[in-house]
């Protein structure tokens, strides 16, 4: 019930927009960086994997017209008799509380509006180690015996500032091998004269994924070869800005049984000729798990 499986779609650019993902979450604001400041949650039910019974269920019991509630334990789970516990009563998975009732926007549009600060009793810091983790159920959610009506878990990442960033970085910081992430470059801040003002077609990057048994996968076997692979080349979005969005399990097409450890990648141009053809970093994310 409360294992976290970070099947968020939501993916903030990272620089005051977000693009439309077909999203089971979105947040309002987009890019949310204050726990001290309010967030609203925005749920779209349908967005759920409706193959699965608990999700099949709680769908079942929205379109009937049931109330729905957030069941939240991340980054703190407030334990009865706290007025924000997530269930009351002897059964509490069966008796949701009803100051955690969602409010309906739309048709399968459920929002819950808090400020993390406040409404887990925790600092900022704790926020950012744990980020922010839920689900949404019924007021009765089943178990004890009967079938569970409940979405998947839901991790929204949480992290703090950064007040400067090198020129290229993948979105979010944190994020696990199912998650939709961004490599975002801009070429504008780029302090390698070799790499300096490239052309719309001028983006290329060499990507690397270490595997929980130690081995790594690579797309090009090397930076010679990276011009040889299409998926390689960053989109060009105006303004000296490039962006390539992928999941990592899937980018990498990870063998079942193993996941992703690290990915490492760096900006290059196409056809790489040594140094001065390529970033002077490598841009590196030690991956969590499911």
């Amino acid at each position: 019930m409360k294992k976290i499986i970070n099947n968020i779609a939501l993916l903030a650019l990272g620089l005051g927009a977000s693009i439309n993902l077909n999203a089971q979450v979105t947040t309002d604001p987009p890019e949310y960086q204050d726990p001290t400041t309010e967030l609203k949650i925005i749920v779209d039910i349908s967005k759920f994997d409706a193959s699965l019974e608990h999700v099949q269920n709680l769908q079942a019991d929205a379109a009937a017209g049931q109330d729905l509630y957030i069941w939240t334990w991340s980054p703190a789970e407030h334990q009865d008799p706290h007025p924000l516990v997530n269930g009351v009563g002897t059964a509490p998975w069966k008796e949701s509380n009803e100051a955690l009732k969602m409010t309906k926007e739309a048709e399968n549009i459920y929002t819950f509006t808090l400020t993390p600060t406040e409404f887990y009793e925790v600092d900022a810091q704790t926020v950012f180690a744990n980020d922010l983790s839920f689900l949404v159920k019924p007021k009765d959610g089943g178990g004890y015996g009967d079938p569970d009506r409940k979405s998947t878990d839901v991790t929204i990442p949480i992290d703090p500032p950064v007040t400067k960033r090198d020129p290229a970085f993948l979105f979010p910081g944190r994020f696990v091998d199912t998650d939709l992430v961004m490599l975002y470059y801009d070429n504008k801040e780029e302090s390698e004269p070799g790499m300096q003002n490239l052309p719309a077609d001028g983006a290329w990057f060499f990507a690397q994924a270490t595997l929980s048994d130690s081995t790594t996968v690579s797309i090009a076997p090397n930076a010679f070869q990276v011009g040889n692979f299409p998926q390689l080349q960053l989109d060009f979005y105006g303004d000296g800005i490039f962006k390539k969005y992928f999941v990592p399990r899937d980018f990498f097409n990870v063998p079942a049984g193993k996941s992703i450890t690290k990915v490492t990648l760096y900006i290059q141009k196409r056809i790489f000729v040594g140094g001065g053809s390529r970033i002077t970093y490598d841009v590196v994310a030690n991956l969590g798990c499911d």
